[in-house]
């Protein structure tokens, strides 16, 4: 079991950590922030529903409870404002702004969860939290030239991050009550109804721009960047606590920093490189920490 759950936590850190690379793409493309929201969270739903579909079984009332406030905030409200955030931050300072949903996922758990934090995973959480103040102090968007701004992308960043810290302490609440499948639905179709009203309300959603690239960009986007890494968090949360699940928060920046500048010619200055390695720290010296006592939790198929 431990093998599958870090196998899930690399597959997420992979996926979220081209999210960021993707979306500014198709921004690049003249793609609107909400086209990239819905097409990307419906293409996700879309995936869940197909695998529901295929194993079959009911879903019961309890879990379209939980499901549908995760989903509200881990589906809906988080990627809208990160996704808001690379209008003004490059991929990878936006990556690096998630190396605080750890800490704050961490200290959230401890206190409603009962999650005892050992002091490696302390010390470790608190090295990533450092890289991500060091951007927003010196400023750099990333983006290179006049373009960008540091502290408009930090705060709808740091709201994600907030709301990503809430949904992952919910999720390692409420998934071990449930099979994966049973939850992801109730979950994404929550996320899928807020991104589209949302999107509506604004008149943001402009499909008929998208172009043949783009779509294929949004699709990949959504298996690769949504469904993917929502979907292996959710089975990592049913065996183990939040805090360890969180460190995918520090691993994916450091994938959209090197995308970022490998992909997309973004500039990767002295601070920037400071707080990916930050991160990398983090997740080593947190990585190696004891599991925190928990209590037993019902065990249930995924």
């Amino acid at each position: 079991m431990h093998t599958r759950v870090l196998t899930a936590l690399l597959a997420a850190s992979l996926g979220w950590g081209m999210a960021g690379v993707g979306t500014r793409f198709v921004f690049s493309e003249g793609v609107t922030t909400f086209t990239v929201i819905v097409v990307r969270v419906l293409t996700a739903t879309a995936a869940v529903l197909l695998i529901w579909l295929g194993k079959g079984g009911g879903i019961t009332r309890a879990a379209w409870r939980d499901g549908a406030i995760i989903g509200v905030l881990r589906i809906g409200l988080a990627p809208m404002l990160f996704i808001s955030s690379l209008q003004y931050v490059s991929a990878g300072v936006e990556g690096i702004f998630i190396t605080i949903i750890p800490a704050l996922t961490a200290a959230l758990a401890a206190v409603t969860l009962h999650e005892r934090l050992g002091r490696n995973q302390i010390l470790g959480l608190a090295i990533g939290l450092v890289g991500s103040f060091l951007i927003v102090a010196f400023g750099d968007s990333g983006i290179g030239g006049d373009g960008g701004n540091v502290r408009i992308g930090a705060m709808f960043a740091l709201g994600g991050v907030v709301a990503g810290a809430t949904s992952g302490v919910l999720s390692r609440k409420y998934a071990p009550r449930h099979r994966t499948t049973e939850l992801a639905i109730p979950m994404f179709l929550a996320g899928a109804v807020v991104t589209v009203i949302a999107g509506l309300a604004l008149r943001d959603i402009d499909l008929g721009g998208v172009t043949t690239t783009s779509w294929v960009a949004l699709i990949a986007l959504g298996l690769g960047s949504t469904f993917l890494p929502f979907f292996a968090t959710l089975f990592a949360s049913r065996h183990t606590s939040a805090a360890r699940v969180a460190l995918t928060g520090y691993l994916a920046p450091v994938v959209g920093v090197v995308a970022g500048v490998v992909l997309l010619d973004e500039v990767l200055t002295v601070p920037i490189l400071i707080g990916a390695v930050f991160a990398l720290v983090g997740v080593a010296v947190a990585g190696r920490a004891r599991h925190p006592r928990r209590t037993a939790d019902r065990s249930v198929g995924s």
